[in-house]
């Protein structure tokens, strides 16, 4: 199978032609959905968005904010008039799909998978814009069906529980957090 591992004398060998060509394809670079996050988030408590505001809040030269918003007017991804910026509707539904897979991975990660929020949030911003839609959707709805009500859900997260994690039962993590108020949720019923 292209793109899986084989085994060839003890040493793994990766053949990736096809895929690795696809990383550079992204539509967005890390840095250009880093802005797009920023300035999609600025603009919902400032209607007035300057590049001086996006330097300010990311903690970067203006001049760096400037050459960013140059590549991303563009591409279309922002407007500029007067010195104001502002996204297109293309570019919100864009970004709010990024988000919504950042989210789903933090949950999976924390509440899953019992990494901690500064693991999940760090990891989930690396590979955010990385995903496909087709993924992204799929990991929502893994997430949503891991956090039902459901008892299978309740008995897979505790197999999990026992299989993977060794918990200090002094130090919450999401993962059990999860499925102690799934079980008190469950005995409510």
């Amino acid at each position: 199978m292209l793109g899986s591992p084989n085994k060839k004398e003890g040493v793994l060998e990766f053949q990736f032609e096809q895929y690795w060509k696809e990383y550079g394809e992204n539509e967005l670079s890390h840095s250009e959905t880093h802005y797009l996050l920023a300035i999609y988030s600025f603009l919902q408590n400032n209607d007035q968005l300057r590049a001086s505001t996006i330097a300010k809040g990311l903690g970067v030269s203006r001049n760096a904010v400037h050459l960013q918003l140059k590549k991303l007017s563009e591409k279309k991804l922002v407007k500029i008039k007067e010195n104001i910026i502002s996204l297109p509707k293309h570019s919100i539904i864009l970004v709010e799909k990024i988000a919504n897979k950042r989210q789903t991975m933090v949950v999976l990660l924390t509440e899953v998978l019992g990494l901690s929020q500064h693991v999940a949030t760090t990891d989930s911003c690396k590979i955010e814009h990385l995903l496909s839609d087709e993924t992204g959707e799929a990991l929502l709805k893994f997430v949503q069906f891991l956090r039902s009500d459901r008892k299978v859900v309740l008995q897979f997260l505790k197999e999990f529980q026992k299989y993977y994690l060794q918990c200090d039962p002094e130090i919450g993590c999401g993962l059990c957090e999860n499925i102690h108020s799934m079980e008190k949720d469950n005995e409510d019923e």
